[in-house]
């Protein structure tokens, strides 16, 4: 259960940048068992995370799109990459502190370079398999719910 990251609002409310709906239903499911009170909102390109982001264009009612807690992100998203939205993320002063996890299944050490220098606070591969599924899922509970602590 995520609570390390809870607002005073008490829910914790995340935004899954991925292009893949089977990729994003299988993290939202994963998510949603590891919280208690969750906000899931995903979008499935670059450019529409940005403008999430900065409550542009189709986000701009902020009741309706919080601004996240948390970011999970893509590597390879259509219009703007992950890498790309990592890096306006850390070069904003407003979201500079904002967790962002990238979530690929790169397994490049460039990528994985890369994804620190442009911001990532995490880099996760996704998993293949059932087993790896498992033990992702597994994993995700186990780190948010009593490793991680955010500012």
């Amino acid at each position: 259960m995520i609570k390390a990251i809870a607002k005073p609002k008490d829910e914790v409310s995340i935004l899954v940048v991925e292009d893949d709906a089977d990729d994003y239903d299988f993290l939202r499911a994963i998510l949603k068992s590891c919280c208690e009170k969750t906000s899931i909102q995903w979008v499935q390109d670059g450019e529409q995370a940005v403008d999430y982001l900065f409550h542009k264009g189709e986000y701009q009612d902020e009741a309706r799109y919080p601004a996240p807690d948390l970011v999970f992100l893509d590597i390879r998203l259509p219009k703007k990459s992950g890498l790309e939205v990592a890096k306006i993320i850390k070069k904003d002063p407003r979201l500079k502190k904002l967790p962002t996890i990238m979530l690929t299944t790169s397994c490049s050490s460039a990528d994985v370079r890369c994804a620190y220098e442009n911001g990532a606070n995490s880099y996760l591969k996704k998993p293949g398999g059932p087993q790896e599924m498992e033990q992702f899922k597994k994993a995700i509970g186990l780190f948010w719910s009593s490793v991680v602590l955010y500012p």
